[in-house]
């Protein structure tokens, strides 16, 4: 009897960690530095956005259980309800990683539908706790986010693509 091996690329998973733990920290610090209130809802969620690519690019390492964490530092950070981001970030990944394999396989440019999926997802999760606890402040504004977060996703792509691989011709 043969067995039948997965199609497409393989996929590599060994990656410097501090590559990873640099671009987290530094999405961390994209989301929590100022913006001007008028644009403020124009800021897409840099973090989430990260770890979209790192759940995609070594789902070994990143889960649902890394996403509430990470959820949970924005609800501290911002001073929100805590665990409404947690509660975003989780459902999120948990959907990213149904359809992990099939993201993998796609470029960049044709992740960027199904990353503004996700974004929806996220958005139409932390409006419904806000809801949920009686906050009916969310105009229809909040959900530009994720335009602006769809447009980030090819240069964020590119830039921890180009990170997380080794150049090949210095390695030579």
């Amino acid at each position: 009897m043969q067995f039948v091996h997965p199609k497409g690329p393989s996929m590599p998973l060994s990656h410097r960690r501090s590559v990873i733990v640099a671009s987290l920290f530094i999405a961390f610090l994209l989301n929590i530095s100022p913006w001007p209130v008028a644009s403020l809802w124009l800021r897409p969620d840099f973090l989430l956005l990260v770890t979209l690519y790192w759940v995609i690019y070594q789902p070994g390492s990143f889960g649902i259980g890394t996403a509430w964490l990470l959820g949970l530092l924005v609800d501290v950070a911002d001073g929100g309800r805590l665990g409404q981001q947690a509660l975003g970030y989780a459902v999120t990944v948990f959907v990213l990683l149904l359809l992990q394999r099939r993201m993998f396989n796609f470029p960049p440019w044709q992740q960027a539908l199904p990353i503004a999926g996700l974004l929806l997802i996220h958005q139409l999760v932390t409006i419904l706790v806000a809801t949920f606890v009686g906050d009916t402040r969310y105009p229809l504004a909040y959900f530009a986010s994720i335009l602006t977060g769809t447009a980030c996703w090819l240069p964020l792509c590119l830039l921890l693509h180009r990170l997380r691989t080794p150049n090949t011709a210095e390695a030579k």
